[in-house]
């Protein structure tokens, strides 16, 4: 491996210790919510779903075992967080949608975790957050890369 080689990998390795640093941080403050991350993540994933889902779409979407989501969704389902209808196209299958209190309950795990970022970022120059924004720009540009 050349030293040219090296670099990227250095640099690569560097940006997830940085992006993992923040996401835990994220999650932290996420945690002081009282439902579980857990049930959080499944709350966030039908509504990035457009709030309108089967579970099985929503298991690929989100490489979840199915096992595992239909545990969340008997959970979320019991607190009243999501609502579950019958498929027009085909009533064999259930789609699971936000209920009025799952939505609440997003919102307010999102503001926990929107709220200490936005006292974060007041600490730093205009500058800075300008260079933050441009730089989620390209985030999202890699998240969105095909992978190989």
């Amino acid at each position: 491996m050349s030293q040219a080689d090296f670099l990227p990998t250095l640099e690569a390795s560097l940006l997830r210790r940085q992006l993992m640093s923040m996401v835990r941080r994220l999650r932290r403050q996420g945690s002081l919510d009282v439902l579980p991350f857990g049930l959080l993540t499944v709350l966030g994933a039908i509504d990035r779903a457009g709030g309108d889902i089967t579970p099985t779409e929503l298991a690929r979407r989100e490489s979840l075992r199915s096992s595992n989501l239909a545990s969340a969704l008997r959970e979320l389902d019991a607190s009243g967080l999501i609502r579950r209808t019958q498929d027009p196209d085909d009533g064999r299958r259930v789609r699971v949608g936000l209920s009025e209190a799952g939505a609440a309950a997003l919102r307010r795990n999102r503001q926990l975790r929107d709220g200490w970022l936005q006292r974060s970022l007041q600490g730093l120059s205009a500058e800075e957050r300008e260079l933050l924004r441009r730089a989620g720009e390209l985030l999202e540009r890699l998240a969105a890369a095909d992978e190989d």
